[in-house]
């Protein structure tokens, strides 16, 4: 049975209705929620921002609107107390859940910053663990501003923001307690004071714009500066994927494209004292790019091999793009800082002689990080140079799309 033309009409009004404000709501219903580890402690003080309450959900009624909140992990119970107060302590049940949070654009005061979104705090592994919960476009107007220099150039902000969103989409809902860490350890997230008006410039004009690579995210990983090339991801991790693949870069201007470290006899035998003094080091092995793959440590009490990701590590270089080479004294160390005369390591495996006491390790070194997939000082010399941020995006990232995820 057809419908009548004021069943139609209604129907085309209902119609109308579900196809215009249904996608709206989709849209703004579609930024996640990201999970942010900004803390793991025994103790904790969470403020207001000024003459502001915070709010929180967990704790006696009487005591939910407040100034301040401490809380203590010890002797296996947690406790807190309210407003300054701590002469009264009252003890938290075992399965605590504490939500704090705001309605002031100024955040919340966790240790000297301020956060948006709502904090939540849970004991694990009996630790205080506070997990910062914003919408991702928030979060991502911090990490921009803490990862990457606010000075830089609008496309070299606007490569970074992308890059990061990406990382931190790949990354949702993967761990059960929280998404990303605030550290290097994911990205770098400070909370409120790493965003200026530029900053949120980028990130808005880049709304929901992602990398994919056959439809698929992709890991969006970037450093600071790779000395000259960026390399491929199989010689620093385990598998080689095809959009993190070596390129060259720009970013001579860098303040970390050339750099020196010097150690002492006595500083590497402190560093390596399973080996007793160690008697000399031999890099055995390079990328093609330059980094150091493997090295060979002489030492009295015997030698072994490592990684140049464990050297790099254990001697805090910026990278394991370095050549090594051992100079006499002070005096002859300083003279030669400046010379451009190239170190060329010998990779056959043969005697080495010993250090003697007063000689220094040089490490001479190239870039700051594991120099795989975008350089930030690349990014900022392709943007000065008139290149859009898709343009630099596609450069480091090989064979990547960029569109709305």
């Amino acid at each position: 049975m057809s419908a009548s033309p004021k069943r139609k009409s209604g129907w085309t009004i209902i119609f109308i209705a579900i196809f215009f404000i249904s996608p709206l709501k989709a849209i703004a219903a579609k930024e996640p929620i990201m999970r942010v580890l900004i803390g793991n402690e025994n103790k904790a003080r969470f403020r207001a921002d000024s003459v502001e309450n915070i709010f929180v959900q967990g704790i006696s009624s009487d005591h939910r609107r407040i100034k301040s909140l401490n809380l203590v992990y010890k002797n296996n119970k947690v406790k807190y107390s309210i407003n300054n107060n701590l002469n009264t302590w009252f003890e938290l049940p075992d399965d605590f859940n504490l939500i704090i949070k705001n309605g002031d654009r100024r955040g919340i005061w966790f240790k000297n910053r301020r956060y948006a979104g709502e904090l939540r705090v849970s004991l694990n592994n009996q630790q205080l663990n506070i997990i910062n919960h914003l919408k991702l476009e928030k979060y991502l107007k911090s990490v921009v501003g803490s990862e990457m220099p606010k000075e830089f150039p609008l496309a070299a902000l606007q490569a970074q923001a992308i890059a990061a969103r990406t990382y931190a989409l790949k990354l949702l809902d993967k761990n059960k307690l929280f998404d990303l860490h605030s550290t290097q350890a994911s990205q770098v997230y400070l909370g409120l004071e790493s965003e200026t008006e530029k900053i949120n410039r980028a990130v808005r004009s880049t709304n929901s714009l992602a990398l994919f690579y056959q439809n698929n995210l992709i890991d969006a990983v970037f450093h600071s500066s790779s000395g000259g090339r960026t390399e491929n991801s199989g010689q620093v991790w385990k598998y080689q994927l095809p959009y993190l693949k070596s390129v060259i870069d720009y970013d001579q201007n860098s303040k970390k494209y050339k750099w020196i470290n010097k150690f002492t006899s006595a500083e590497l035998k402190g560093l390596f004292s399973d080996l007793g003094r160690v008697n000399s080091i031999q890099i055995i092995k390079k990328s093609n790019t330059g980094r150091v793959l493997k090295i060979r440590l002489y030492g009295t009490n015997g030698n072994k091999y490592v990684s140049g990701k464990y050297f790099r590590k254990k001697l805090q270089l910026l990278s394991t793009k370095f050549e090594i080479d051992l100079k006499f004294n002070q005096i002859n160390i300083d003279s030669k800082l400046n010379s451009d005369n190239k170190i060329v390591e010998d990779f056959s495996l043969q005697s080495l002689p010993p250090i003697p006491k007063d000689y220094f390790l040089l490490v001479k070194g190239y870039g700051a990080g594991h120099g795989v997939g975008m350089s930030q000082w690349g990014a900022k010399s392709m943007a000065e140079r008139g290149l859009s941020f898709r343009e630099i995006l596609k450069h480091y990232y090989t064979g990547v799309k960029i569109k709305t995820y």
